[in-house]
């Protein structure tokens, strides 16, 4: 039998639950500052003082929407661990092949990519937390791969353009879908699509990071 504590951590849990899947509606079609808490509360069934009750306000509960949202598309497309022995060009692989799917893959629970859209076009408080605790140490994994394979001459700023071009190769398919639908519809819908589109950023990056690495020893006397 539930004790009174358990339930009402479980009527708890629920309501955290509703408002951060209402959340998630309301900021996605009006912005986190034009988006109203009453809305909010409505849409999730509750009432409005849970908000404060649960998430300290609307700041709150949005970081806890992007926070939520983070937490699924990392579970929905992991990057594998460093293991001993493992090639960079299989680990990079693994990494972009990772970011597609949480950018791109339709069975994903996480609403992510359009959210952060928002957020980077209109940035808030919460911008600083999430690149602390997801985009930084994402970004360091990409980085000590390409240093591998750039060797220890090149610089930070080259190291992070390389970064930066790996990416976003997945993120105009995110930013420019309304464009990219209209000219290939056949690029979204399925997860078979996903994983040729994977395939392609996979080996497009894969080539352009080799031609730019061995333009960089060239440069540095070293080809």
């Amino acid at each position: 039998m539930a004790t009174l504590s358990s339930a009402g951590n479980t009527a708890g849990d629920e309501t955290r639950a509703q408002l951060i899947e209402a959340a998630t509606t309301i900021f996605l079609r009006d912005g986190f500052r034009a988006a109203r808490v009453k809305d909010i509360a409505a849409e999730a069934v509750v009432r409005l003082s849970a908000i404060n009750y649960h998430f300290g306000g609307k700041d709150g509960l949005y970081l806890a929407v992007l926070q939520h949202h983070a937490m699924l598309a990392l579970a929905h497309a992991p990057i594998p661990e460093a293991r001993p022995g493992v090639p960079v060009e299989q680990r990079f692989a693994e990494f972009v092949r990772a970011m597609v799917y949480r950018m791109l893959d339709p069975a994903s629970p996480s609403r992510l990519p359009p959210l952060m859209i928002r957020e980077a076009v209109n940035p808030t408080e919460a911008l600083d937390v999430m690149f602390e605790r997801f985009t930084r140490p994402l970004q360091a994994v990409l980085i000590g791969q390409l240093r591998e394979i750039f060797g220890p001459d090149a610089s930070e700023a080259v190291l992070a353009r390389a970064a930066l071009s790996v990416l976003g190769q997945g993120m105009v398919y995110v930013v420019a879908r309304p464009l990219v639908a209209k000219l290939h519809p056949e690029f979204y819908g399925q997860e078979a699509d996903v994983a040729t589109l994977a395939d392609h950023i996979v080996a497009f990056s894969w080539a352009g990071v080799q031609a730019v690495a061995e333009a960089e020893r060239k440069k540095h006397g070293k080809a």
